[in-house]
């Protein structure tokens, strides 16, 4: 297999967006965006820490976390004032309520879930568990825009729940945040103008790599590193929603002027329709040559990635970008709170999930070139099958 001019990306581009007179529903209309406790944020970690003070839990107290996690989430709920404690969650990445159960005393005032990947924990049973135990209830759907289970949107049932809306959007940045205890009452500061000039240029880059255009996003890089350096500008510097690392700048800043209008251009229809047409195909040609930890979608999943176990994911990633695909390697390190031995309950996520691109603006010869880049791969490489996700 040759590789393309074109790559394809894992994350939207511009070139995803849909024209207004185009589109099916306006976005305000559609969860969370319609939401009266609802408000935007400069990036979902921003969206967590701002809506934390809306359920008045009482200071200090504990949270219960689960064992999978990226880690900023964490830092998050630790730089609000509040302690955590993890709970495990099954070889599906499912909460594990009985595990949950035993962790609670008098400071346990909070449960918090992540639905990851776009698909649902058991919320019926959260929701009973949340009320039998007096709990507020936090859904990270930083993963999960615009996915429903049974009827019922994601984010929805929480009594606070946080989105990273540019993951699944092509926007330079962008958080928002529901509460159900009223509007957080903090006022967010507009985002500084670096910041948004910044991560615009890592949209267009984006688009024009997935164009097929690199001649071009050279030159864009070549002229914005002569500018930069005529006006002694420190990229490094300058807030940016991508980062993996706690920053504590990002707090307290909503988003820019640039989004709203870039949100004018998404039709939520076609995103979900298309991201569940493209992982429906690419299970298609994947499931039976390798481990597939979410072969199917249930009704209302609009998923984020197609997630893949491969046995050397670092190499795997590099020999996908070598053929022009774009994965996410996300989470290869536990939270440095994590207790030793939860964190080596999900090392095989985190040593061999891979996820793959079935973003909105793929078209099937893309989402074909994908699970073709993948098979070549296979082939190449000597026969050492990954774990299943169901090994411990």
């Amino acid at each position: 297999m040759r590789r393309s001019s074109r790559v394809v990306p894992v994350y939207p581009t511009c070139a995803g967006l849909t024209a207004p007179w185009r589109t099916t529903a306006p976005w305000r209309t559609w969860f969370p965006f319609n939401s009266p406790g609802g408000e935007w944020t400069f990036s979902g970690r921003v969206a967590l820490y701002h809506g934390l003070p809306t359920l008045r839990l009482p200071v200090g107290s504990t949270i219960l976390v689960p064992n999978c996690h990226q880690g900023v989430e964490i830092d998050t709920l630790l730089a609000a004032g509040h302690r955590v404690r993890y709970y495990r969650v099954d070889e599906r990445l499912q909460i594990d309520l009985h595990d949950a159960a035993r962790r609670l005393d008098d400071t346990v005032a909070a449960l918090y879930v992540t639905h990851y990947f776009g698909f649902a924990q058991p919320l019926t049973a959260v929701r009973e568990f949340c009320q039998a135990y007096r709990l507020k209830l936090i859904e990270d759907c930083a993963l999960s825009l615009f996915s429903r289970h049974d009827g019922r949107w994601l984010g929805s049932d929480g009594d606070l729940a946080l989105f990273s809306v540019y993951k699944t959007l092509p926007l330079p940045h962008g958080g928002f945040v529901v509460t159900k205890h009223g509007r957080p009452r903090a006022p967010l500061r507009s985002v500084p103008f670096a910041s948004t000039a910044v991560q615009t240029v890592d949209l267009i880059r984006r688009t024009l790599r997935a164009s097929g255009l690199a001649a071009v996003d050279r030159m864009t890089v070549r002229a914005s590193r002569a500018l930069t350096r005529l006006i002694s500008w420190n990229r490094e510097r300058t807030i940016t929603s991508w980062g993996t690392e706690w920053d504590s700048r990002l707090l307290g800043h909503g988003v820019s002027r640039w989004v709203f209008l870039l949100m004018g251009w998404v039709d939520p229809d076609r995103v979900v329709a298309r991201r569940r047409a493209n992982f429906a195909r690419l299970a298609a040609h994947l499931v039976g040559h390798l481990p597939c930890p979410f072969p199917e979608l249930a009704p209302g999943t609009c998923p984020l990635f197609f997630p893949v176990m491969v046995p050397d994911k670092a190499r795997f990633q590099q020999d996908l970008a070598d053929l022009g695909v774009e994965s996410v390697n996300l989470w290869s390190a536990s939270h440095r709170t994590c207790p030793p031995d939860l964190a080596a309950e999900v090392s095989h996520w985190r040593r061999h999930c891979l996820e793959l691109p079935i973003q909105q603006e793929l078209e099937e010869d893309a989402v074909d070139r994908v699970a073709m880049a993948v098979r070549t791969i296979l082939q190449r490489q000597p026969s050492q099958p990954a774990e299943s996700h169901s090994a411990r």
